[in-house]
């Protein structure tokens, strides 16, 4: 990675850091004001308090800024992946009926790739269509040229899946908040059990309890949200690969014939 991308890759982070803890604080602070607007209305009321509408919500209102982060880095990766799918509509390898391919011709699909990627054309899939006929001009072996694109399609998933470390940790990050909420909770209402002696102290005991629960309530319903964004991305990115193996072994690779 150059300079130039390692700086906007840090430039893209900050926003997405400056943005996830701005949304953070609009849902805090709507939340609270709602909660305060509905107070005749204790069912209501009781829903806003749990998922962050009260100034102890603070636990949740972190839990929104790994949330909004998470789903902001997962946008653009799925983004990106989507963009990739556009490359089996240039068309690059032949796909006629029983068409075979000579060693010229495989050399030639490697040119027209060339070609259309000096016009600024970038795709994954050019990429392995390109290095596929460069290891068969290399030997002319068949088996090597598979072994190659197995090789260059496996390292380019694991450096995409190495990308989602950061949205791995938040999904263990909300989990753990949570329950660090809980424990935030059960600890202050263990600090002021005596207060259950008393008429007045027994809604204030309730609330710390109340406060004790929702963080990991809400925790686990943030991490149910982000994991099936997770791993419809991953299905996605699955997919794809998968696809672009196909694509290449059955337009480029099983077609190839070299004379004995």
């Amino acid at each position: 990675m150059n300079s130039t991308n390692y700086l906007k890759q840090s430039k893209n982070k900050l926003v997405n850091i400056g943005i996830s803890i701005a949304g953070a604080l609009v849902i805090w602070i709507a939340l609270n004001v709602l909660a305060n607007l509905f107070g005749t209305l204790p069912s209501l009321r009781r829903i806003l308090v749990m998922f962050g509408g009260s100034p102890e919500g603070y636990i949740q209102a972190v839990c929104y800024v790994c949330f909004i982060y998470a789903l902001l880095d997962l946008r653009k990766m799925r983004t990106f992946l989507k963009r990739q799918f556009e490359g089996f509509g240039l068309k690059l390898l032949p796909e006629e009926d029983q068409l075979i391919l000579t060693p010229e011709e495989v050399a030639d699909i490697k040119l027209s790739v060339m070609e259309i990627e000096k016009r600024g054309v970038l795709y994954l899939v050019s990429d392995f269509i390109k290095k596929a006929c460069t290891q068969y001009r290399n030997d002319q072996s068949i088996p090597e040229t598979l072994h190659v694109l197995d090789v260059q399609i496996n390292n380019t998933k694991d450096e995409m899946e190495g990308n989602l470390s950061t949205i791995r940790y938040l999904i263990n990050a909300i989990m753990s908040l949570g329950f660090i909420g809980t424990l935030i909770g059960l600890t202050s209402a263990i600090g002021n059990a005596h207060l259950a002696k008393t008429e007045e102290g027994m809604p204030i005991l309730t609330s710390l309890l109340n406060v004790a629960f929702d963080t990991t309530l809400v925790a686990l319903v943030l991490g149910l949200v982000l994991n099936f964004v997770y791993h419809n991305y991953m299905e996605l990115m699955d997919g794809f690969y998968a696809k672009s193996r196909r694509y290449i072994i059955d337009n480029l690779i099983s077609r190839i014939y070299r004379h004995a």
